[in-house]
């Protein structure tokens, strides 16, 4: 993977960081019983769309039983299940999700839009599918850790996506 991308919008971007998913991100947040929380928005895997980042719905924290785990405004949620459906999302409310995700917690070196668009890539979802096979393939965040995370600054991190949403606007 090269270190700086190919495009001639972004040759004046400085260096980049080689590191890996494992060293700029840390998956960690608390399992609570969603009765601690009930007013909150639930997130299961059915609530993301496959292939898209977009959030189809939640459901009342109250309303689930097993336990959940919080998540914060700007964390990003990977769909651990199925990582061929390629569900990313990035949170723009505090709420519960289910065990079936990894959330990254919003970092100062990372910014969590670059981090979701990373996950989304089709380089990322192949590499996360080929790791697990049978009829429920699961990732651990150990199995992903070690991927390669190319890391510009992170005022470099918002061009990108101030580029890629505009992109996606057109």
């Amino acid at each position: 993977m090269s270190s700086k991308p190919d495009t001639q919008d972004f040759n004046d971007l400085g260096e980049w960081k080689e590191t890996t998913l494992g060293v700029v991100v840390n998956p960690t947040r608390p399992r609570i019983p969603p009765s601690e929380r009930p007013e909150l928005p639930f997130i299961g895997m059915d609530h993301i769309e496959a292939h898209t980042m977009k959030l189809l719905g939640t459901v009342p924290a109250g309303t689930m039983k097993s336990s959940a785990v919080h998540f914060q405004r700007g964390d990003v949620l990977y769909g651990r299940l199925r990582p061929y459906l390629n569900k990313v999302y990035r949170a723009n409310f505090e709420g519960l999700y289910s065990a079936e995700f990894i959330v990254f917690p919003e970092t100062e070196e990372v910014d969590s839009r670059y981090l979701q668009y990373f996950l989304n890539s089709s380089a990322f979802v192949s590499y996360a599918t080929q790791l697990n096979a049978g009829d429920r393939p699961r990732v651990k965040f150990e199995q992903l850790s070690s991927y390669p995370f190319p890391l510009p600054s992170i005022n470099q991190q918002q061009r990108i996506v101030a580029e890629i949403e505009k992109q996606f606007s057109r």
